[in-house]
Formats: structure tokens, sequence, C-alpha cells
């Protein structure tokens, strides 16, 4: 009798365990419901006014913060894996994997968050209220081929872009989509996706380019599984250039990674890269003045209001050792009609340049040979250029040595 006793107490209270169980999980499910129909509605009438939620970086969210997430979402999409609904006496404890769907009303796309979830609750009457919740972001899995993936892309994104492709496809079609780099003269931050396309169109359209880029140097932070913040060093035209750095904020949307942000800054000022650029056109300068190629000539000089040149020998041309502006280019034009090749070649020597972002300062010596080989003449060249379309001349001056 005694055996049957303890038999029956021990089935009574697996009984109302199993009840209770599923009680909890019946008003789990339909919290859920009225959660996922109107977030915003359910987190202002089911969360007590003491209600917090940590989120997965941290941060400790009150109920009007949590609220204000969802003023402008129309519904959410939950579900769960490994979920477990506990219950003791009032409390309620969920615990799962949580995958969810923001829907906005305001054409925000959809926002797709994954966490590990503790939600605790309490019973009242036939609802529940919310306590406390808590979100971690789960560790992220197969991270190599998740890294090898976002290179490739980036760097198929870079490409696409020099060769004027339209890259929308690569970032999220939000108005939020950010864009930022700095320029040789400020910088230019654009968002959404049609003022990016329009600078594309008029940075890259303009003159298509072949490039292969060489990345380096990446790192990765994760935020759960659908977000991730990359930096890396990119070269454009080989590694005699200073790298620029870059910043990529990607979300996953739809299994794929997008660009959500993207940031990158060059150094404009004296790398080697810019330092050839600079004697390039110095040298072309002199190199078309005794071609007698004065297209070519011209085109090394900036077309602005203050170009210079001071020498000697105007003087007796023009009653003044110097010629700027309008007076220069007059000269310019008049002497180019009379061009000719001199036959002679130069050599450059005590070369030394300083390279800024958006001009240089050159100073060197200068001999010239006749056709015959030999040196008739020795000066002090300075040059000063700005970066317009290239590097062009804005100022020429030398003297006799």
């Amino acid at each position: 009798m005694k055996k049957i006793i303890i038999t029956s107490i021990c089935l009574l209270i697996s009984f109302q365990f199993v009840f209770s169980q599923t009680k909890a999980e019946s008003l789990f499910q339909a919290m859920k419901k009225e959660f996922e129909a109107n977030p915003f509605k359910a987190i202002q009438d089911r969360a007590l006014e003491s209600y917090i939620l940590i989120s997965g970086t941290g941060f400790i969210a009150n109920k009007e913060q949590v609220a204000s997430l969802f003023k402008n979402v129309k519904n959410v999409d939950v579900s769960f894996e490994n979920l477990k609904v506990r219950q003791s006496g009032n409390t309620v404890i969920a615990t799962g994997k949580e995958h969810s769907v923001r829907h906005y009303t305001d054409g925000t796309p959809d926002l797709i968050t994954d966490y590990l979830s503790t939600y605790i609750y309490e019973i009242r009457g036939n609802n529940l209220v919310y306590l406390s919740g808590q979100h971690t972001y789960p560790t992220t899995e197969n991270n190599v081929a998740e890294e090898e993936s976002i290179k490739n892309m980036l760097k198929q994104e870079t490409i696409d872009v020099y060769a004027a492709k339209d890259v929308s496809g690569y970032f999220i079609d939000s108005p939020q989509t950010f864009r930022g780099w700095n320029t040789r003269t400020g910088y230019s931050v654009k968002f959404g996706i049609s003022d990016i396309k329009k600078e594309n169109d008029a940075t890259f359209g303009y003159r298509p380019r072949t490039m292969n880029p060489v990345n380096e140097n990446f790192t990765f932070k994760y935020y759960g599984t659908n977000a991730v913040l990359v930096t890396y060093d990119q070269y454009l035209y080989g590694k005699e250039q200073t790298p620029s750095k870059e910043m990529r904020m990607l979300e996953k949307v739809n299994n794929s990674w997008k660009i959500a942000g993207l940031m990158a800054l060059w150094d404009y000022s004296g790398n080697a890269f810019e330092q050839a650029n600079v004697r390039k056109t110095i040298e072309a300068e002199t190199t078309a003045y005794h071609a007698g190629d004065a297209v070519t000539l011209d085109k090394q000089w900036a077309n602005v209001n203050y170009v210079e040149r001071q020498a000697e020998y105007f003087k007796a041309i023009a009653g003044t050792k110097y010629l700027k502006g309008d007076k220069l280019r007059a000269f310019g034009e008049a002497f180019s009609k009379s061009m000719k090749p001199t036959g002679q070649t130069f050599k450059i020597s005590d070369y030394e340049a300083h390279v800024g972002t958006t001009n240089a300062w050159v100073t060197y010596s200068q001999e010239v040979f006749n056709a015959d080989g030999k040196s008739f003449r020795k000066t002090r060249e300075t040059r000063i250029l700005e970066r317009t379309d290239g590097w062009k001349i804005v100022m020429m001056s030398f003297v006799e040595l």
C-alpha cells in the first residue's frame, strides 16, 4: 500500500510538471505570435516598466529604448532552433537560437539578426509579461570560407567600379548605405545607391580602366553571423605606391554579403608613385620644347589665371623678368607658332622634389647639349606644380649657372 501511494504521488508530480511545461510553452507561442504581428505594441503592452534587454554588443536598453527599435516595423518573422521553455512557479525562462527578420514600413530593407537568446517572463492571468532578455552573438562557423568569399567580393567590386560597370548589386539598397573617401582637395560622402551610382559614373565612367588590385593585411570583426567589419590595405598601382586604407561594413542579405558602409583613405603626399608622376610632367614639358611639340608642351601647364614663368630674357622681350596669367598665355601662343625642334638634349641633376596632397615643389640643375654632344648651357630650375587632371606646372623659374 505504501509503495502504491508513493508511486501515485510521483505520477501526480510528473503530470503537474508536464502540464505546467505545456502551459508555459502555449503561453510563449501565443506571446510570440503577438510580437510577430505588432512588435511595438507587444513591447508597450506586455513589458513591465522595469524591463531591460541586454544586447549582443553589451548595451543595456530599457523598455522605451527597445520599443523605439520597432516604431517603423510592420511585422517580424521569428523562429527558434533548440528552443527550451522552462517554468518555475510563475516564472518562465525561454532559451534558444533565434532567427529574426524585421519588415519595415518606411522602405528600409529587412533586417536579419541571429542571436542566442534568453528571455524571462512572468505569468499573469493568461498571458506572459516581459521581465528581461539577453542576446548573445553565436560564434561564426567556417570563418575561413566566409572570409575568402568576402575578400573575393571586395576585390571584384574594385575591379568592376574602375571598369565603369554598375556596382549597385554589391551594396545594400538602402538610403542609409554609406560611402566616403578622401580626395585631393577634401573628401566626398554619399548616402544611398542612387547618389553612389551617380558619383561612380562621373568618377570612373569617363575613363574605364583595367585594375588588378592587391589587397593585404585583412582584419575581420564579426557582429553575430550577419554583420562584419573588414579593414585592409589596397594597392592599385603596385607596391611602389602607398596603399589605401580600406574599411567595409558588410551585412548578409539573402545569404550574400553586401556593403552597408565603405571608407577609403588615400595618401596623396610624397610617395614614390606621385614623385614619379611629378618628374614625368617636368621631363615631358622640356622634351616637348626640344622636339618643337607645342601641343604636348601646353598640356603640361595648368589652365589657371595665376600661372607664371620667370626668366631673365623676358626683360628684353616684355620689359619684365616674369610673365603670368593672360600675358604668359599670349606669349606662349605666339611662341608656339614658330617652334621647331632644337636638336638639343638635356640632363637633369641635383633633383629634389617635395610632394604634398595637391601641390609639389621641385628644384634641380639642368644641362643642355648641342647635337654634337657638347654642353653649352647650365641652369638652376624651379617648378611648382598642382594636381588637377594629373600634375600640371603653375610656375617655372630658372637662373643661369
